[in-house]
């Protein structure tokens, strides 16, 4: 027998799409089981004592309430009775949180505070437990984002980002803390990114921050087990009417897509209620979180196909550009300037 008379057999291999849809179904499988969606916690729980059902009459403190996230965060608390202790830079703006939650039939306070100064947070603490009474659930959502190479950041600007989004949150959750373990009732709400899971092109620090309050989060509930307290982080993707992408100008890959603020409001509430770890996506990101955990290195391939590397990269030159300009102006007239970022702090 001649091996060169033997003919190779036909091996069809499947189109690129049939690779992706099968790619997706193992996916989806996958998501279910290390991500699933919240599910209604167990009410006899010791370390479940406030629930949606006794939110009425409940006292808490919202940071970042001034716009974007956190306006509609504080107006659907107050919407299911819950008084509102409000603080954010932006005195002006607080203000006009602070009276649509009052006419929603709540007691509502305005504390103007920058969260990355431990004295402001320690007056408002203080401010909200004198007006209100004591607290009974917390939510950090104040935060501020740099699109921005790392190289292309001073260390005052990661500073700015880290002491905003991670320190800030970490002093608010252990001023308020020891009250709420004594009282063995209490819940804190990070509001994290989906950048803590899985990074963000331009968005290094502020990825790193998020990823620090999932940790955050992670560890406290196991030392809290058994207090009465909970922690819970909710993660947004690309979030549309308000917040930082909507500051920025940008829309989300067609793909990805975008989610309404109000449902990111809503997810705090479902927190709240006992879900520890909340999504709030469109389109296909559970899934792609799921693969990107077993195989990381398909990260950085995911990104680069649903354009988002492109995206934040046009969006960091064009601040950088814009940037440039204005220290241009800034030194002919004798004025500084700050890296141009998005807030809502």
């Amino acid at each position: 027998m001649h091996f060169s008379s033997i003919s190779a057999p036909s091996i069809k291999v499947p189109a690129p799409g049939s690779i992706c849809r099968l790619l997706f179904a193992v996916a989806f499988r996958l998501a279910a089981s290390r991500f699933p969606l919240p599910t209604s916690p167990d009410v006899s729980s010791p370390t479940r004592r406030c629930t949606m059902k006794d939110l009425r009459g409940a006292n808490a403190v919202v940071t970042g309430a001034s716009k974007g996230i956190g306006v509609y965060i504080a107006k659907t608390l107050a919407g299911r009775g819950v008084n509102v202790a409000l603080a954010a830079r932006s005195a002006e703006k607080l203000e006009e949180t602070r009276r649509a939650c009052e006419a929603l039939g709540v007691r509502a306070i305005a504390v103007p505070a920058d969260v990355s100064s431990l004295d402001d947070l320690r007056r408002l603490v203080e401010t909200a437990r004198r007006d209100l009474g004591p607290i009974d659930l917390l939510v950090n959502n104040a935060g501020i984002e740099l699109t921005a190479s790392v190289v292309d950041q001073s260390f005052e600007q990661v500073d700015d980002i880290v002491r905003t989004n991670l320190s800030g949150p970490i002093w608010l959750t252990k001023l308020v803390l020891p009250e709420m373990i004594e009282r063995r009732r209490g819940v804190v709400v990070q509001v994290s990114s989906l950048a803590g899971k899985s990074g963000e092109p331009y968005g290094a620090i502020y990825s790193a921050t998020k990823a620090g309050l999932i940790g955050l989060t992670s560890a406290l509930n196991m030392e809290l087990d058994g207090t009465g307290v909970r922690c819970a982080a909710v993660c947004p993707g690309y979030v549309g009417e308000a917040g930082m992408w909507v500051t920025q100008g940008l829309k989300a890959p067609a793909m990805l897509k975008e989610v309404p603020a109000q449902k990111v409001a809503d997810a705090v509430m479902k927190a709240i209620d006992g879900a520890p770890l909340a999504y709030v996506t469109s389109g296909p990101i559970r899934p792609l979180l799921a693969l990107s955990e077993l195989w990381p290195g398909l990260n950085l391939w995911i990104t680069r196909r649903l354009g988002v590397i492109k995206m934040m990269r046009a969006q960091a030159e064009r601040l950088q550009a814009g940037d440039d300009a204005r220290a241009r102006v800034g030194a002919a007239a004798g004025a500084g300037h700050r890296h141009g970022g998005s807030h809502d702090a």
